[in-house]
């Protein structure tokens, strides 16, 4: 890693992100299920997701006008330090969970979660500051890997804590996690000068990502691709695979488990794959998006028609390489081909489409699987997945030319 401009730099952010992430998810599992013990109802659990996805969504929306003013660091420091601070006033003011008071548990994750629609793109845009060109892929290869290993065992460990030590005890476990990584974050010298931007209006801060994605035709094409693609990906929530599982392949919840840890595992070889042919990637990351999608077509229809159990596991483990392989290609196009100043909200923007993407997929491919059962639903992301293959391959031009080195 001695190539990277910053290596220690990199290593805080790499690290304070992962521990960050882990406690993301042990939040929400021990929130889950301590609100389902006190309720006894599904509909105030799944209000922590709802309250999550929305709130991340607004979030995203005004990240602009906070990019415009500050420099990345600060945002991404600052965020963790105030989620990590909500955190502590959830364990102080909310544990014991009683139900006249979920409404404070609300309020304090609609809080975490408009702080944490500020971390993400300012820590995507950061990593082109702390990363020399060549090792770029190398970075973002390092990082999804970080992302699909902490999703791999925090849901399972989760679960286990939950169940040894109880809500409030993992609930605290999780601020201390905060607390590590608001210090790693803390500690990441951006050396990038900022240069505090004038727009004419808070509301033209906010359509400046929207802008230059719509007018930059690679940015564009990934962007529509990223809805069609995010609409097709609400196969994989939990609810429609439980039912596949069970209508499908008729097999019991163990399976589901089963099939969940193969499509990590598979995107953390698809990790491992990509960190270790970077360099062959590098001049292919437009192709390598756009063949990407044809597998993923290939490989939903083959997943959602088969009634062979372990064929499923088997596709579903094969689903996750070419979805890593899309991911951190696309990750890294976006970095080459937005300007250094607008690189966060162009990430801003494309979150908030990915958010809305998947809130009316989840919505959307849950009433088709209700109504019309669950291999109409694969059969509609097949044809999603296609969708977007098609307009990579008319757009595959620009994709492949602009798969280039950014400008300092």
């Amino acid at each position: 890693m001695s190539s990277y401009k910053n290596e220690t730099s990199f290593r805080f952010l790499w690290v304070g992100q992962m521990l960050a992430n882990l406690g993301d998810v042990l939040y929400t599992v021990s929130l889950l299920t301590m609100v389902y013990k006190v309720t006894q109802s599904v509909t105030f659990m799944s209000l922590v997701p709802f309250v999550i996805t929305m709130t991340a969504l607004v979030s995203g929306i005004l990240a602009p006008t906070v990019i415009d003013q500050y420099p990345l660091k600060p945002i991404l420091f600052y965020s963790q330090l105030g989620k990590t601070v909500l955190l502590l006033v959830l364990c102080l003011f909310a544990l014991p969970l009683e139900q006249e008071m979920i409404w404070l548990l609300y309020v304090l994750i609609a809080g975490i979660s408009f702080l944490d629609g500020w971390a993400s793109p300012a820590r995507n845009a950061l990593v082109p500051n702390l990363v020399k060109e060549e090792k770029l892929i190398k970075a973002n290869s390092l990082l999804a890997i970080s992302d699909q290993i902490t999703q791999l065992i925090a849901w399972p460990i989760g679960s286990l804590f939950f169940i040894l030590w109880g809500g409030p005890v993992l609930l605290w476990f999780t601020w201390s996690l905060f607390i590590l990584s608001s210090l790693l974050m803390f500690f990441i010298k951006d050396q990038t000068i900022h240069k505090q931007r004038e727009t004419t209006s808070k509301l033209a801060a906010v359509k400046e990502g929207w802008h230059l994605i719509w007018k930059t035709k690679p940015l564009r094409t990934i962007s529509l691709m990223n809805v069609l693609e995010t609409l097709a990906s609400g196969v994989w929530i939990a609810a429609i695979l439980f039912i596949y599982v069970e209508q499908a392949l008729h097999k019991t919840e163990v399976w589901w488990g089963m099939i969940n840890a193969s499509f990590f595992g598979g995107m953390l070889i698809g990790g491992v794959l990509v960190y270790r042919y970077s360099q062959a990637l590098k001049s292919r990351l437009g192709q390598t998006v756009m063949w990407s999608s044809l597998c993923l077509t290939a490989l939903t229809l083959l997943f959602g028609m088969t009634s062979l159990a372990g064929f499923a596991l088997f596709v579903s483990l094969l689903y996750g390489l070419p979805q890593m392989a899309r991911d951190v290609a696309e990750v890294t196009l976006i970095q080459q081909n937005a300007r250094e100043g607008l690189l966060a909200k162009v990430y801003s923007a494309r979150g908030t489409l990915i958010y809305g993407a998947f809130g009316i997929s989840s919505l959307l491919l849950g009433f088709i699987t209700e109504r019309y059962g669950v291999r109409i639903t694969f059969l509609m992301a097949t044809a999603l997945f296609l969708a977007s293959f098609l307009l990579a391959f008319v757009n595959r031009q620009e994709l492949f030319d602009h798969a280039k080195p950014r400008k300092e």
